[in-house]
């Protein structure tokens, strides 16, 4: 995907299908280097967090004042190590190789945290856990993703789980044949089939 960091979250830049998955986009430029950051401080998180429906708006404005700027770095810095322990491990699960002990480690004592502060809650017919403001406070965005994640890895969706031939980003292939090979068509599908024509023309010697 593109380099820069977005003022404003699109749909274009939430293309994951899943929101853990669109947590993991969160950083990672157009080749396979984790090397572009789009969550720098807390008002990204937030900004973020309520483009990829994790909280609401509501929840957004009244997390805003929460804590002190200390509080906000810190918890910057906690979800930083949670995506990429994330992403080491879904990398592993789609390569089809165990976890690395460590970012199984992390992976598991971010949602065992969340769920410990979550309730258990019904909707329709079905049972799902819920993270609460007054519960987490400005670590909610994080404790949220945490229970997508419980949910994405004990999901049907897991073994449809693709890495963009390109860049880093991640996606649930939802395809009939699941051949999805680009996190976007528009951006790392496009760069693909730009240069695989400049290679046939400079093979041509054109």
């Amino acid at each position: 995907m593109d380099h820069n960091t977005p003022p404003e979250w699109t749909s274009e830049m939430l293309i994951g299908g899943h929101p853990a998955l669109d947590f993991v986009n969160t950083a990672g430029g157009s080749s396979k280097l984790r090397d572009t950051e789009r969550l720098l401080h807390f008002g990204d998180v937030l900004k973020w967090s309520a483009a990829a429906q994790v909280v609401s708006k509501a929840e957004r404005n009244e997390l805003r004042p929460r804590g002190s700027g200390g509080d906000h770095a810190r918890e910057v810095d906690h979800l930083h190590q949670f995506r990429e322990a994330l992403h080491t491990c879904l990398m592993a699960e789609q390569a089809g190789t165990a976890w690395p002990a460590q970012a199984a480690y992390q992976l598991h004592r971010e949602i065992r945290w969340s769920l410990g502060g979550s309730l258990l809650q019904k909707a329709g017919a079905r049972f799902s856990w819920h993270a609460g403001v007054e519960a987490f406070g400005s670590a909610l965005p994080r404790a949220r993703i945490a229970l997508a994640t419980e949910a994405l890895l004990r999901s049907c969706d897991l073994p449809r789980l693709r890495n963009c031939d390109r860049c880093s980003w991640l996606f649930i292939d939802r395809g009939r044949g699941r051949r999805r090979r680009w996190c976007s068509m528009a951006t790392c599908g496009s760069r693909e089939k730009s240069a695989a024509y400049y290679q046939r023309r400079k093979a041509a010697g054109q």
